[in-house]
């Protein structure tokens, strides 16, 4: 699905995959187009419907919209059209509500009876960015806690979700943006905006384009409930995050490919050097593999959440230089010499990373300071077990190269592909939505994992050759009783991941059940 300069995901409020893929299966773009055929049927019954209320409305928008950079103080009637347009009450009342036992009033932001959504009247800004600041985010009338003025747009959303009956959703009206937040997505600095101006410009009509998108977001249908007591955004989220569910199970899958490829390149550097394998333990190699992968995955969950302040996300420098974020790209880059696959960029790229993580860095002071490895950024010691040196020492000893580094960012920052639909419906995975908690159960599940080196030529057998759900590797000369459709029909390296008791002879590994090999 195409995406759109209007609208803005702030800080992964919504999976961005189920929100940018055009599969009209678990996606937002599905949920879109079942509003698109729901607002054509209510049409050709001559019934009026958000999308149509909405595109009559573009051409007196754009006029008001506009309008506000010469007269801001117009801007009451402006957000007035805009939720008529929406399907919303013109007029507000106040709201009111208590906290704690202290009384909450925020004028002008009730639309009728309805409890699900309150509408704040901001002053007009020209970029999120400007709503988003405290010092030039405003509202047009202050809300008080208390008697005591509360200035700030941000502050007043997060006093109503704070009161003892919050809404479900706040929508802040700002001139031409409009701003989306949900209670929990709030508290983490997510929320979702548009520039209505934009929209109501470019007037892009196409099924399932950005006038639908926008009135799917913020039509009347979207926040207040339907005759069943649902709010259409509320299950959106919900199926946003099962999607992502779905996506973790995927991204436990694509860590074990990980510590095969990371463990292989090890093996295969350590080989080029002259390095035997003397004294290290294929388990030992997976650990550390494993580790290497969960501090990746450990600072994108990071960048995901700044309120951790793990990382000086927000800075240019980290953003330009050091943040993971910029490796989503590279993973599409394709490799074209040796020297490219073979080279070690990416891989020192993230052992400065972890470095800082680890000892933490406090910018130089000197003048004319050339070996700073962070000039201006500042690194708070994290000091994790996960994090030290020893950790990763037998990756460290050799490196990895750009290519295998490479197929390891492909695994985690993107979704899988999917069967017979090669290249679609693959986005970048949401760390924000992902969630510790999963992402501590996919370590757990790792864990049963164990690592071997293959001492002979094997074969790799499933139920039906399907490996998702645990396989074996048996010798070449113990496979002729084996069907031939339960062999794994995928080519694999000397370095071996199972979950499975493994009928090897020299390297058994894994659940240990009952029997013997």
């Amino acid at each position: 699905m195409a995406s759109f300069d209007s609208i803005v995901v702030g800080e992964d409020w919504i999976s961005e995959h189920y929100f940018t893929t055009d599969s009209t299966k678990e996606s937002f773009h599905g949920k879109v187009l079942e509003l698109r055929k729901y607002w054509d049927a209510e049409k050709k019954e001559d019934r009026a419907t958000v999308r149509d209320d909405l595109l009559s409305a573009t051409s007196g928008l754009q006029t008001a919209l506009a309008g506000l950079a010469e007269n801001p103080d117009c801007a009451p009637e402006a957000h007035a059209f805009v939720r008529r347009a929406l399907g919303y009450p013109s007029e507000l009342s106040t709201f009111r509500a208590e906290r704690a036992g202290s009384e909450i009033e925020i004028p002008d932001a009730r639309a009728g009876d309805a409890t699900s959504v309150l509408f704040l009247q901001g002053v007009p800004v020209a970029s999120i960015e400007d709503l988003l600041d405290p010092e030039t985010g405003l509202l047009i009338t202050p809300a008080t806690e208390d008697g005591k003025p509360i200035d700030s747009v941000g502050k007043a959303v997060s006093a109503a979700f704070r009161s003892d009956t919050p809404p479900a959703f706040v929508v802040v009206q700002a001139g031409q943006w409009l701003l989306l937040a949900e209670a929990e997505r709030w508290a983490e600095g997510r929320y979702l905006a548009v520039d209505l101006l934009v929209v109501v410009e470019r007037r892009h009509e196409a099924r399932g384009g950005e006038i639908d998108r926008v009135a799917a977001m913020f039509g009347k249908q979207a926040l207040l409930p339907d005759a069943d007591g649902n709010i259409w955004w509320t299950g959106v989220l919900e199926d946003s995050v099962k999607h992502t569910v779905g996506v973790s199970k995927d991204l436990r899958e694509g860590i074990r490919l990980s510590i095969e490829i990371i463990a292989n390149d090890v093996v295969t550097r350590r080989g080029q050097r002259g390095l035997t394998l003397d004294g290290i333990d294929g388990q030992d190699l997976a650990k550390h593999s494993l580790r290497f992968l969960y501090r990746i995955l450990f600072l994108l969950y990071a960048e995901a959440s700044p309120e951790m302040r793990v990382l000086p996300t927000g800075a240019a420098e980290y953003e330009e230089g050091y943040g993971l974020d910029r490796l989503r790209d590279l993973t599409l880059t394709e490799l074209v010499s040796e020297q490219a696959r073979s080279g070690t960029h990416l891989y020192e790229s993230l052992a400065t990373l972890f470095c800082l993580v680890d000892r933490g860095h406090t910018p130089r002071e000197r003048e004319n300071v050339t070996d700073d490895p962070a000039p201006g950024l500042e690194f708070q010691p994290l000091r994790a077990d996960l994090f030290k040196p020893a950790s990763t020492a037998l990756i460290d000893e050799v490196g990895l190269g750009n290519e295998a580094t490479q197929q390891v960012l492909e695994h985690l920052l993107l979704s899988k592909e999917s069967k017979g639909r090669k290249g679609a419906d693959r986005g970048f995975i949401s760390y924000a939505e992902l969630g510790i908690n999963q992402l501590g159960a996919v370590y757990e599940g790792l864990m049963s994992y164990t690592g071997f080196f293959a001492e002979e030529d094997l074969y790799e057998v499933a139920k039906n050759g399907d490996a998702e759900k645990g396989s074996w590797v048996v010798p070449m000369d113990r496979a002729d009783h084996l069907d031939e459709k339960d062999f794994v029909r995928t080519l694999t390296d000397r370095f071996r991941m199972s979950s499975a008791w493994q009928m090897v002879p020299c390297a058994g590994f894994g659940h240990r059940v009952a029997g013997a090999c």
